[in-house]
């Protein structure tokens, strides 16, 4: 007899800020499909290495999730 696991995926708005030398420029919300919150963030962070705002090229780049 197997046991039937399931995991529940609920759907997590993130929205990830985009920072040079510590001041903020520009904001991109994610939606995320994921088991709890922290896992949201983590998936937003991953996903906004595709971003636009992440580029070489902006000094002192850092990203930060906004809590909601």
């Amino acid at each position: 007899m197997h046991a039937s696991s399931q995991i529940h995926l609920h759907s997590f708005s993130v929205d990830v800020e985009f920072l040079s030398g510590g001041e903020p420029f520009a904001t991109e919300r994610y939606t995320v499909q994921a088991t709890d919150w922290y896992r949201a963030q983590r998936d937003a962070l991953e996903m906004s290495v595709s971003s636009p705002y992440d580029n070489v090229r902006i000094p002192d780049l850092t990203r930060r999730v906004i809590a909601q």
